[in-house]
C-alpha cells in the first residue's frame, strides 16, 4: 500500500483545503471558473506576477502537501499532458510577430512542460529526484508509477502531482479533435505519497497505464484479477468512459466536475480518497480512458473500512 497523507486540489470546485469536497461538489458549465487562492500566501508578490496560471496552481498544492509532513520530500514526480500552454502561447505569438534574430528565450524556457516540477523544486528548496511525465491522458497514471517505484526503492515521502491548464484556444480546437461535451477546464491536485502509514487511512493498491488496450471491460477485468479482487467488492466507481463492467449506480463520472482537461483523473483519485474517509467504505476504483487508446486504472483502500 502507498499511503496518501495529503491531497490538495485547485480547481473549477470549491476544493482547495476543503475535508469533503463531495459535499460541495456542482457540475461544470460553461460559466465556471477556477476556484483560485490566496496566492500571495506561496509565492512572493513580486515572483506571482511572472507565474501563469497552471505554475501558481502547482506551487500552492504543492506547498500545502509539504506543511502536511513537515519533512522534506525524497522525490518529485509530476504528471502534465499539455504543460505551461499559456506560455507556450506567448512564445508561438513571440516567434510569430517579432522580426529580425533578436528573440527572448523567456517564454520558450517557461513553457516546457519541466517548468512545473522544476519551479516547485525552487520554492520548496527541494534538490532530491524530480521527473516530469508527459503521456497524453495517462500522464498522471505514470507519474503515480514513477512514485511507486521510488517509495519501493526506500524514499520515505513523494511529492505526486498532474496538473493542466485551459486557454481560449483548446475551445476552438475541441470540437475537431475532441468529441466529448465536457467544457475545457483547469486543474492542480497534487498528493504526499509514502509506504509509511502512520495516520493515513486511504491507500493506493496499484497502479495501471496502457497505451494500446484492448477493451476498457477486459483490462479492468485483467487488472483486478491480478490483485485477486472481485468487481461485486468495489464500492464506488470514478470514470470519464463508459463501462458495462459495472452497475451505474456504483458510477460517477468525474468529468462532469473536473471538466475536460487530461490529467483530471488525478482529481477523481482526490474525489474518491474523501468518498471512502466520509462512506466507511474500503475499495474505489478510477477509471480513465479519455484519449483513444489509453486507459489508466488506480485502485484505492481504505484500511479502516470493514470487510
Amino acid at each position: 500500500m502507498y499511503y496518501i497523507h495529503k491531497v490538495a486540489s485547485i480547481t473549477h470546485q470549491n476544493s482547495f483545503l476543503q475535508n469533503d469536497i463531495n459535499a460541495l461538489l456542482v457540475e461544470i458549465t460553461e460559466g465556471s471558473v477556477l476556484f483560485a487562492p490566496d496566492y500571495k500566501k506561496y509565492v512572493l508578490p513580486s515572483s506571482l506576477r511572472r507565474l501563469s496560471p497552471i505554475l501558481r496552481m502547482a506551487v500552492a498544492v504543492a506547498k500545502e502537501c509539504q506543511e502536511a509532513i513537515n519533512t522534506p520530500f525524497e522525490a518529485i514526480s509530476i504528471g502534465t499532458a499539455l504543460g505551461c500552454l499559456t506560455d507556450t502561447e506567448k512564445f508561438l505569438n513571440v516567434v510569430n510577430t517579432v522580426e529580425g534574430d533578436i528573440l527572448s528565450p523567456t517564454s520558450f524556457i517557461q513553457s516546457t512542460h519541466n517548468t512545473i516540477s522544476g519551479l516547485i523544486s525552487l520554492e520548496l528548496k527541494n534538490h532530491s529526484y524530480n521527473m516530469t511525465h508527459t503521456q497524453n491522458n495517462i500522464s498522471f497514471e505514470m507519474a503515480l508509477i514513477d512514485s511507486i517505484l521510488c517509495c519501493d526503492e526506500g524514499k520515505s515521502f513523494v511529492l505526486l502531482g498532474a496538473a493542466d491548464e485551459g486557454i481560449e484556444f483548446l475551445n476552438k480546437l475541441k470540437p475537431i479533435v475532441i468529441s466529448k461535451d465536457a467544457f475545457v477546464t483547469s486543474g492542480a491536485t497534487f498528493f504526499a505519497l509514502s509506504k509509511i502509514k502512520s495516520n493515513a487511512e486511504i491507500g493506493i493498491v496499484a497502479c495501471q497505464a496502457k497505451l494500446n488496450k484492448v477493451s476498457i471491460d477486459s483490462e479492468i477485468n485483467s487488472f483486478l484479477g491480478n490483485l485477486q479482487i472481485d468487481s461485486a467488492a468495489i464500492d464506488i466507481v470514478y470514470s470519464n468512459c463508459l463501462t458495462e463492467h459495472f452497475p451505474s449506480e456504483k458510477m460517477i463520472h468525474y468529468e462532469k466536475f473536473s471538466g475536460l482537461y487530461f490529467t483530471s483523473n488525478a482529481f477523481g483519485v482526490h474525489m474518491a480518497h474523501d468518498w471512502l474517509i466520509e462512506q466507511s467504505k474500503k475499495y474505489a476504483l478510477v477509471v480513465n480512458s479519455s484519449c483513444e487508446g489509453g486507459i489508466g486504472l488506480i485502485l484505492l483502500r481504505n484500511d479502516k473500512a470493514q470487510d
